[in-house]
């Protein structure tokens, strides 16, 4: 299979849709793992300081995610591990003492934002337009490296960050307040003119969305080795961003690229990211895939970042050693229907069944992801 230097992946943007109108989205074909997304956004914009002079005045201020509502006792977000700690120095930074709202402050504190892209770069062909975006290949002028422009139409972004009365996309800002985690696609720029924001991000070339990735294998599925060599990865590449206060909300195969070179993987596609901010703080916003959803918002209507988070990776997970989801719709979500697979180990069976645990209290940390059984395996 030849591969394709851009990942049509890449450039895949999601339909817009609220949790109230997906009963009425377009049928899903239950024999295919692309399936219909939802990107229900923010009214308001997140209102930061102008000013840092403390933290706690800081938090005062700051006007906290309208859908995040703190509860009392609530599974995962814990404290990494000495253990666990010492096996991610290539994925995290030392854990921030700053919060991620004066992280983002301080992100755009003196931020000029450009408005001459033509002086930076080159626009090159256009490769697709999505529900709300159009994405281009290009050029920086000044070494000539490839890159991906993506161009954000204000009027249909509702997901906004606003600090000293100015207001960004969550995309943009969540996505650079990460992008230097290995494992994470790099923003190079952003720019304003007076209908879009264009995001500037590295072109990566020898590489393959890890949807076409699977495609290409027999049975669509992976050797538990190289499935476990991926599913630590992405483990520790969630767990530095949870570490940064940022959480992606949409973990699938289709924004995950495989480097066919080196076998790493890198995130991409941060349109429905969000802040995090504790480990007790719901989201009742629903932003991904629907076979992906976690059955406490199915049934709730609600849900935590850190044990979503271990759902997704369960169905990634299952998906990559079995070769399909393991979920077609919620009824199958919310009744359990689990089938696991004759063909995998006995530990890579209780691994799935801890990720998908019903319970959202009884899914391990993502620090003890790191140290189960199968995952330590060599």
């Amino acid at each position: 299979m030849s591969t394709r230097i851009l990942p049509a992946s890449f450039y895949r943007e999601q339909e817009q849709s609220t949790g109230s109108s997906s009963s009425s989205s377009s049928s899903t074909n239950a024999t295919d793992k692309r399936f219909n997304t939802y990107h229900p956004y923010e009214t308001e914009p997140l209102q930061f300081p102008a000013t840092t002079s403390s933290a706690n005045s800081t938090k005062k201020e700051i006007l906290i995610n309208r859908h995040a509502t703190a509860s009392g006792n609530a599974a995962g977000g814990a404290a990494p591990s000495s253990s666990s700690s010492s096996r991610m120095t290539n994925y995290r930074s030392t854990t921030d003492s700053l919060t991620i709202e004066q992280n983002l402050f301080n992100m755009v504190r003196f931020d000029v934002v450009k408005t001459n892209f033509c002086d930076y770069y080159q626009l090159g062909d256009f490769v697709r337009s999505g529900g709300f975006s159009d994405i281009h290949e290009g050029i920086r002028l000044s070494d000539n490296k490839p890159i991906v422009v993506k161009f954000i139409p204000k009027e249909k972004t509702k997901n906004w960050l606003m600090t000293s009365q100015k207001k960004y996309p969550a995309e943009i800002l969540l996505h650079k307040a990460v992008h230097e985690i290995q494992g994470i696609i790099h923003v190079l720029d952003y720019f304003e003119n007076a209908e879009h924001w264009i995001l500037v991000m590295e072109r990566l070339r020898n590489c393959q969305d890890l949807f076409d990735f699977l495609e290409a294998k027999d049975r669509g599925r992976l050797s538990e080795a190289t499935a476990r060599k991926f599913f630590q990865q992405l483990v520790q590449i969630n767990l530095a961003m949870l570490r940064k206060g940022v959480v992606h909300r949409d973990l699938k195969s289709e924004n995950i690229l495989v480097d066919l070179d080196t076998e790493s993987l890198v995130l991409i596609d941060f349109g429905a990211s969000a802040i995090y901010k504790s480990s007790t703080s719901y989201y009742s916003d629903f932003h991904g895939t629907k076979q992906y959803k976690s059955p406490e918002y199915i049934l709730k209507k609600r849900y935590l970042g850190v044990p979503s988070t271990v759902w997704t990776l369960g169905v990634l997970l299952y998906d990559m050693v079995c070769g399909s989801l393991p979920f077609e719709n919620e009824e199958e979500i919310t009744s359990y229907k689990l089938v696991l697979r004759p063909h995998l180990s006995g530990e890579l069976k209780n691994l799935i069944q801890r990720c998908l645990a019903q319970n959202p209290d009884r899914r391990p940390s993502l620090e003890a992801l790191l140290e189960h059984a199968w995952v330590k395996l060599s």
